[in-house]
């Protein structure tokens, strides 16, 4: 599998279109919200756009865990396994924008954990 490099003139962009799926600690919606802008100012085709449909599609991926494992919670039986994989979401929430981040800040492009290239 070979590494995808990113433009040095794209990696500020590409760097904050990943940081940008952490709005939604910031402003309601806006790990939703941020991603769709980025992708509405990015031009077509580019790493840019790309970075923020991936960080788009994996907060709709937590999105959907989440709910999930709210109504997994509501069986007695599954409490502890949804408090368990919530932990873990919200590990993988946090910190994946993070680390997509600090790939793009070295220059290589960072593709979500379930979503891969789905989002292209």
């Amino acid at each position: 599998m070979t590494m995808e490099r990113i433009d040095a003139s794209d990696r500020g962009t590409v760097a904050l279109a990943h940081i940008s799926g952490l709005g939604g600690y910031v402003v309601p919606f806006g790990g939703v919200l941020a991603p769709i802008l980025m992708m509405i100012a990015a031009e077509d085709g580019s790493q840019a756009e790309r970075a923020a449909k991936q960080a788009l599609a994996f907060n709709v991926f937590v999105f959907i865990m989440g709910l999930l494992l709210v109504i997994s919670a509501f069986t007695i039986v599954l409490i502890p396994v949804a408090i368990g994989c919530g932990i873990i979401l919200g590990l993988l929430a946090f910190g994946l924008p993070i680390y997509g981040l600090v790939k793009a800040m070295s220059g290589e492009f960072c593709r979500y954990p379930f979503v891969g290239s789905f989002a292209e």
